[in-house]
C-alpha cells in the first residue's frame, strides 16, 4: 500500500510535540478505538528503540512498531511488521515543520510493503482509505491533546513485564 498521510496545524512549539511523540506509549491515545491490545515491547517507552505491539480492530492484524530514528525536532521514524504472520513491512513517519506564523505543521505518513498473497489481498480490501481516516483522527487527537495541554500518558502494560502492582511484593 502506497503512503497515506494526514496533516494538521498545532499551535505549539514543535519541540514540545516532538517530545510527546518520542514516547511510543502515546500511540494508544492517538490511535484511539482503531486499535486494541496495546502493549509496550520494553520497559522504557521513550526514545529510539522503544516499541509497541497492538492489533488493528478492522483488519484483526497485529502490528509491531519501533522508533528507529529521530531528528530532533523535525522527524520521527517508526518501522515494524504487520499483517498475517507479520510478513508485511510497515513504516510510519512523523514530520514536524514550523510555519512563518509560529504554528507547527505535523504530517504523519503510513505505508506497507506487502509481499506474496498479501499484496493481492491489500488491493482487494482497500485498506488505504481506512488507514487514511485512522491517521486523520490521530492528527486531530494530537492537536487536541497538545493545545489543551493534556499531553500526558497513562501507564501501559509491558509484554512480559512485572504482573504485580507497584509496591506489592
Amino acid at each position: 500500500m502506497g503512503p497515506v498521510f494526514a496533516e494538521t496545524e498545532i499551535d505549539a512549539p514543535r519541540e514540545q510535540i516532538h517530545e510527546y511523540l518520542m514516547d511510543i506509549a502515546t500511540r494508544r491515545e492517538l490511535y484511539g478505538d482503531s486499535i486494541r491490545h496495546f502493549r509496550l515491547l520494553r520497559l522504557d517507552s521513550r526514545g529510539v528503540g522503544a516499541g509497541a505491539r497492538f492489533q488493528f480492530r478492522r483488519r484483526s492484524a497485529w502490528t509491531d512498531t519501533s522508533i528507529v530514528a529521530s531528528e530532533r525536532p523535525r522527524r520521527i521514524s517508526e518501522r515494524g511488521e504487520t499483517g498475517r504472520f507479520n510478513r508485511t513491512t510497515a513504516g510510519t513517519e512523523w514530520e514536524l515543520a514550523e510555519s512563518a506564523s509560529g504554528v507547527s505543521i505535523v504530517r504523519v505518513s503510513f505505508w506497507t510493503e506487502p509481499t506474496g498473497m498479501a499484496k493481492a489481498f491489500d488491493r482487494l480490501t482497500g485498506g488505504a482509505g481506512w488507514h487514511r481516516r485512522r491517521l486523520d483522527r490521530a492528527a486531530r487527537r494530537l492537536r487536541e491533546l497538545i493545545e489543551a495541554d493534556r499531553a500526558t500518558t497513562e501507564p501501559v502494560g509491558v509484554a512480559g513485564g512485572n504482573r504485580y502492582a507497584t509496591g506489592v511484593l
